[in-house]
């Protein structure tokens, strides 16, 4: 995978942007709830009165819940949200129903049916506010957990890095990506290749653990991570990044071509072509007495420094030493 850490474009700081789908034919009065919940971020609710009008709505436009208000529990209020859950452009996102007070056959009949998560209290209850919010949250944190490494992904690192920017404290951002990834798994299939990224994944995560337990580590996606350290740690802990690597991938190739040094694969252009055993390139960028402002300015220069540090040959860690450009 190419590329820095881009520009993540809904949901990296609160609910800027969040756009709400909402059953009209059940209380409309909760619209205003749902704006207050999300007071501040001018929530986008678009009212639906059918499962055909919302599923179309999904194909269109990228959801981030949908609330079904419900004031009993009627059969019909049961069956849209059951209907919702089924459409295919929904499957991973928050189906909720809000209901005034539910009795305990309601919750009940809620929580054995597919629906996510049930909302209790009135329109302008702060209790209903802040268990949407939490919801909305929650939901936004699973989508962004990768599923093979179980790190979090790109909208988690760069709410960090924004924070750690904003504390103006000093860190070393490292970036490291997988040499030859893409011709390993084009050779040996996507299922080899997913145990190289959970392997990769545990001896970055259990080595930055292990040298700071405060630290922190993403999957960006593909075959690249990232973790943030203290400056001061970092050089050491990614020397031994690389030698636990370096001892476990010639086991993750069969014992002919772990003899050999290399497999011929078939390149983009379909021509056949050696590739050595994959190394693991690490770039390491250091923020230090304020030198950036901008997550913007991090990516570009950690990914520039990484393009060199692949260039290298075997795996290997490269720290900039040039000021910010």
């Amino acid at each position: 995978m190419t590329g820095g850490i881009g520009p993540i474009r809904r949901h990296h700081i609160g609910y800027v942007g969040m756009i709400c789908a909402y059953w009209d034919g059940g209380d409309s009065s909760k619209i205003k709830g749902l704006r207050a919940a999300f007071n501040g971020c001018d929530p986008q609710v678009i009212p639906f009165d059918s499962v055909e009008q919302l599923a179309t709505t999904a194909r269109r436009r990228i959801l981030d819940i949908v609330v079904i208000p419900a004031t009993g529990l009627s059969e019909q209020e049961l069956e849209i949200a059951q209907q919702a859950k089924a459409i295919p452009a929904l499957l991973v996102i928050p189906v909720v129903m809000w209901h005034d007070c539910p009795d305990e056959q309601t919750v009940q009949r809620i929580a054995e049916s597919d629906i996510d998560d049930l909302v209790s209290g009135c329109t302008d209850s702060p209790a209903a506010h802040a268990r949407l919010r939490a919801i909305l949250r929650r939901s936004q944190r699973d989508l962004d957990v990768n599923p093979s490494s179980r790190l979090p992904g790109p909208t988690t690192v760069e709410r960090i890095l924004h924070a750690k920017l904003a504390s103006k404290e000093d860190f070393a951002l490292c970036y490291a990506d997988l040499d030859d990834f893409k011709a390993y798994n084009d050779y040996y299939g996507y299922f080899y290749g997913d145990r190289v990224i959970k392997m990769t994944s545990r001896i970055v995560r259990e080595t930055v653990f292990e040298f700071q337990p405060d630290g922190f580590v993403g999957h960006i996606g593909g075959d690249d991570f990232v973790f943030i350290v203290d400056p001061k740690r970092v050089e050491k802990l990614c020397d031994t990044i690389i030698k636990r690597f370096d001892a476990e991938i010639g086991f993750c190739y069969d014992p002919r071509d772990r003899r050999n040094g290399y497999i011929i694969s078939h390149n983009r252009r379909r021509v056949a072509e050696t590739y050595p055993l994959m190394g693991l390139s690490i770039a390491i960028v250091i923020n230090r007495d304020d030198t950036f402002q901008h997550v913007g300015e991090l990516s570009h220069m950690v990914a520039d420094l990484k393009k060199y540090a692949k260039t290298l040959p075997g795996s290997n860690y490269v720290v900039e030493r040039r000021s910010k450009y």
